[in-house]
């Protein structure tokens, strides 16, 4: 009987075993797959921060522009390169 007993508990044993080295690999598994995942993601907010950098310069520069085509220069500039239409003497480079 106690060779049984023994080889009972070797089996036990055995099952332990095989479950904590499971459980250990799934915990290691989801640990990297997690750090992975972040990685990834500091990454693109990186790169989605220069792009909005950049972004935010095209619109400071379309305001400037803007700014600079509701002024007379730039429409009497415009009225003569488009319509021909400076005054006497004026001259057009275009």
């Amino acid at each position: 009987m106690s060779e049984e007993l023994e080889l009972r508990l070797k089996r036990r044993i055995q099952i332990i075993v095989v479950a904590a080295m499971s459980l250990f690999f799934v915990l290691v598994t989801v640990a990297t797959l997690t750090l992975a995942v972040r990685v990834h993601q500091e990454a693109q907010i990186r790169a989605l921060d220069r792009h909005n950098a950049a972004l935010s310069q095209q619109i400071e520069e379309a305001k400037r522009d803007t700014e600079f085509f509701k002024t007379p220069e730039f429409k009497y500039g415009e009225a003569i390169r488009n319509h021909n239409s400076g005054r006497p003497g004026d001259i057009i480079v275009l």
